[in-house]
């Protein structure tokens, strides 16, 4: 994937750690998951004992700069989850 293509990626929420950011204790086992994920995903997480809870938002704002040391150029990308933006010179 590129930048962008990531950025607007489906994306999945575990809860296995206790958050650092947010204020949640573990929960072993427990996802949130983007409605657009795949349904062979869904099924395989299920499968191995995972408990899904669909939702239209799993994270914030999701945005990167990808520095093509290559190409000599930087690309940046933003999901359309808010008023974010990336920026990089």
């Amino acid at each position: 994937m590129n930048p962008q293509e990531a950025a607007e990626a489906a994306n999945i929420n575990s809860f296995q750690m206790r958050g650092s950011f947010m204020d949640h204790p573990s929960e072993p086992g427990k996802m949130w998951i983007r409605k657009d994920v795949p349904a062979w995903v869904r099924d395989r997480l299920s499968d191995m004992g995972y408990t899904l809870e669909l939702k239209e938002r799993t994270s914030g704002p999701i945005t990167a700069i990808w520095f093509d040391r290559k190409h000599g150029s930087m690309w940046g990308a933003a999901s359309n989850q808010g008023d974010d933006y990336g920026i990089a010179w």
